[in-house]
């Protein structure tokens, strides 16, 4: 059996919720299918198997993910991100804390001591919560951020590049609790990228903009 052609033909029916050619959107596949799982189905695609050897696969994969998946996103920390560190900012940026690696490092007790915003919306993922953390935009301003794209990187290595002005437009906030409770790795967390999705459903209901809301976010890339 090919390994390749069987990731390929699992991605591929499992990602339903992005645009035909997701490279044109700044996304980057996640080695995480249940970034889009809510709304996966596996189909038998063109392989040489039987529907039944794709659906058992694909259940053992799902389980795997479920027993697995968010803890060991720790064990594995993406290049744009440090271990130990809350959030790592960098990029094109004024203020750096590590001047040998250009990098804005901000602690857990530096980004809970930022101002707080609360947006209230539900996601394809959760309902209606109260969601609370500090404005995107404030966040970059710790970091003196000077470009005009990012790239949300999260600890499963899933990363996406969006307009920073994009997200400011809509009030945009890095969230550490719903409802009163802290997120945790297992739920979203530490950071989860929200904005007030209910109150632009033209605008920011669609499968793209969906792509933005990032959880476990660790590193912000600042171009």
């Amino acid at each position: 059996m090919n390994v390749n052609h069987m990731e390929l033909v699992l991605v591929g029916a499992c990602w339903p919720s992005v645009p035909n050619d997701p490279s044109q959107q700044g996304y980057e596949y996640s080695s995480k299918l249940a970034r889009f799982m809510p709304e996966c189905k596996l189909v038998a695609g063109s392989m040489n198997m039987s529907k039944k050897l794709v659906s058992a696969f694909g259940f053992l994969l799902v389980g795997i993910w479920l027993s697995t998946g968010p803890a060991s996103a720790a064990a594995h920390i993406p290049k744009s991100c440090k271990q130990g560190v809350f959030l790592t900012i960098s990029g094109q940026i004024g203020k750096t804390t590590n001047a040998a690696n250009n990098t804005y490092e901000m602690s857990e007790r530096e980004f809970l001591a930022l101002p707080r915003s609360t947006v209230t919306t539900s996601t394809q993922w959760t309902p209606t919560s109260d969601f609370v953390g500090p404005l995107l935009s404030k966040v970059l301003d710790e970091a003196d951020a000077k470009g005009k794209k990012l790239r949300l990187v999260a600890l499963d290595d899933f990363s996406v590049e969006v307009d920073a002005d994009y997200l400011e437009k809509y009030g945009t906030i890095l969230a550490t609790t719903k409802d009163g409770t802290r997120l945790t790795i297992r739920d979203f967390g530490p950071i989860f990228v929200m904005y007030p999705r209910d109150s632009f459903r033209e605008e920011l209901g669609t499968p793209a903009a969906a792509a933005y809301l990032v959880w476990q976010l660790c590193g912000i890339e600042v171009e």
